[in-house]
């Protein structure tokens, strides 16, 4: 998991544990995937926005 007190740079090597830096550029032109912010023209996410993403992407099985 991402601390979530730290800001991660759309090209951190951390990112990649998701998605290569071109899927997310896409995700963010689609609005989908992780919430982000905009800083002068950088974008970043935080820890906690990576955290819940990752955490509403869960499927769990149905029971048989």
């Amino acid at each position: 998991m991402f601390d979530p007190n730290k800001l991660y740079f759309a090209n951190d090597p951390a990112l990649s544990a998701l998605a290569p830096y071109s899927t997310m550029a896409h995700w963010r032109c689609e609005g989908r995937g992780p919430a982000f912010i905009k800083i002068g023209s950088r974008v970043a996410y935080s820890g906690k926005a990576l955290n819940d993403w990752i955490e509403s992407q869960t499927v769990r099985p149905a029971a048989a």
